[in-house]
């Protein structure tokens, strides 16, 4: 017999429960499916809406239920980006993360409101791919990362893993990418108007997918208009259908560029002014400094073009605490002095919209590094 003081330090068992099902056969199948998506810029379709609040959305032909940012509106496209596998699939969706249940179930009957019949998309078999996936696979298979690494064995995260895929595939290209390239001129003609170049340059860089995942979030904060994604390739490809692989080169290149953009905080852009007007332009972002200029940061620019009458001209431009230095390196002394005689000029025309120009040089010969 055991001693009293012994059974009464035993605490009280509380009766066992049914372990919980660790993977559901319908969403093993949605995460194969949507696997090779790991990192990428996708479209899904919204469906309906439930009575919940949640909304059922088709992402990889699969309906599936998650929740959206307020203002999601049934037919909408929605831009989302795969960033999770385990446990269940998650998608940012602007700065929000929503986790995707593939409560797929048949189709509806003609005529019918989804929004009405949630159950429908809650009980029956799999459809679409998932099923594809399930009849070849089998409900038990493992979940196949890619380069064949196992879910049970492998030491990255799935963003990590995308991650090394990219700059992997990156690293292969010929020729690297070091900055965007504007395909069609800033503007149409030759132009002395700085608002509709500013615009032009706005454009050129805003609508060439660099800034994309920004700006999804910004539409998901509801700062900007969903119809302002169309022009990004990213929005351009997902409506076409195209799902660019991240083991692409040219696909790599880009997210590397991306990458490397928002790490350093410096832009690369050349491409055409106006038809046969070349330019290259360099943008770099300091937050090194105190006081005042911390807040904005320091701006460095940095334009090259050639002339017709001019020749090579080379500006560095340092924008700090709303003044701005600038200065110009030129292929000829007489372009030099045309620049200086005309700093006068410039300097007024910079006070009449609030930058002074704290500095000004203009000099012949190679610019500084």
């Amino acid at each position: 017999m055991l001693p009293r003081e012994l059974v009464s330090a035993v605490p009280r068992v509380d009766p066992s429960r049914p372990a919980e099902q660790a993977l559901d056969p319908r969403q093993q199948a949605f995460q194969r499916a949507v696997a090779p998506l790991m990192g990428k810029a996708i479209h899904g379709e919204v469906l309906a809406r439930l009575t919940d609040g949640s909304f059922v959305v088709k992402v990889a032909d699969i309906p599936a239920r998650m929740q959206l940012p307020p203002g999601a509106q049934v037919g909408a496209d929605v831009p989302l980006t795969l960033v999770s596998l385990q446990p269940r699939a998650t998608f940012q969706v602007g700065a929000q993360a929503t986790s995707a249940f593939t409560e797929a179930g048949p189709p509806l009957p003609e005529g019918a409101d989804p929004s009405k019949a949630p159950l429908a998309y809650r009980e029956g078999a799999p459809v679409g791919r998932a099923a594809a996936l399930l009849a070849q696979a089998g409900a038990g298979a493992t979940l196949a990362f890619p380069a064949g690494t196992e879910a049970n064995n492998t030491t990255l995260s799935p963003a990590g893993k995308a991650i090394a895929t990219v700059l992997a595939a990156a690293g292969k290209a010929e020729a690297p990418l070091s900055g965007l390239v504007g395909r069609p001129p800033v503007v149409g003609s030759p132009s002395a108007d700085p608002g509709a170049i500013a615009q032009g340059l706005q454009q050129a860089v805003g609508k060439s997918g660099l800034f994309y995942e920004s700006h999804v979030a910004e539409w998901a904060q509801g700062a900007r208009a969903l119809a302002e994604l169309a022009g990004e390739p990213q929005q351009q490809a997902a409506q076409a259908g195209n799902r660019p692989q991240a083991g692409d080169p040219a696909t790599a290149q880009f997210i590397n560029l991306q990458l490397a953009t928002q790490e350093q905080a410096r832009l690369h852009w050349q491409g055409q002014l106006w038809p046969g007007q070349e330019m290259e332009w360099d943008v770099r972002r300091e937050d090194e400094h105190q006081g005042a200029e911390a807040e904005a940061g320091v701006w460095h620019s940095r334009l090259r073009l050639r002339f017709p009458e001019l020749g090579e001209l080379d500006a560095s431009l340092t924008l700090a605490g709303g003044v701005l230095q600038l200065r110009f390196a030129t292929g000829s002394e007489e372009t030099a002095a045309l620049l200086r005689r005309h700093a006068p000029e410039l300097a007024a025309a910079l006070d009449a919209v609030g930058t002074p120009l704290g500095g000004f040089d203009a000099r012949p010969g190679a610019p500084d590094a």
